[in-house]
């Protein structure tokens, strides 16, 4: 399959640690699927970009710093039955990193790690759904290889 569109991605949580940092580990975790999302976000690694300056070059150089793993900003519709975001709700008084899976259309899997640092309600007008909307900063790990990584792709 070349290009395929968003429809059919899943998000699912999961608390604690994987045992391994690898994608058996993230596997073996037991993960909620977070119901209604309409829209993810992004993640993957951006890095900090470190500038230079010296007086007998005109140009300006450049390296990489450090990186950020990204958040995802999930907006979804409020069930108040959905397991998922029961756990999503309850991992934001939480100070301890959670699992996250995106699964994608194609059946890839990225796993990731991340603080739930929002959970909100929105209510709109009389033709509007009740909508919500989750967090999650990203954190940096290393996997198994003792790689720092932003995310794991089975």
């Amino acid at each position: 399959m070349g290009t395929q569109s968003n429809a059919g991605v899943q998000f699912a949580i999961a608390t604690g640690a994987p045992a391994t940092y690898n994608a058996a580990g993230f596997a073996a975790q037991t993960f909620a699927t977070i119901g209604e999302v309409k829209t993810g976000g992004d993640f993957g690694k951006t890095f900090q970009v470190i500038t230079s300056q010296v007086l007998s070059r005109r140009g300006t150089t450049k390296k990489k710093g450090t990186f950020d793993a990204g958040s995802l900003n999930l907006q979804l519709e409020i069930d108040p039955s959905d397991a998922g975001q029961d756990a999503a709700e309850a991992a934001v008084d939480s100070d301890a990193d959670y699992s996250i899976k995106i699964t994608l259309q194609d059946g890839t899997v990225y796993y990731l790690r991340g603080l739930v640092s929002e959970f909100v309600t929105t209510v709109g007008g009389p033709n509007d759904m009740l909508a919500g909307r989750i967090k999650v900063d990203l954190q940096s790990f290393e996997n198994a290889t003792g790689d720092e990584v932003a995310a794991i792709k089975a």
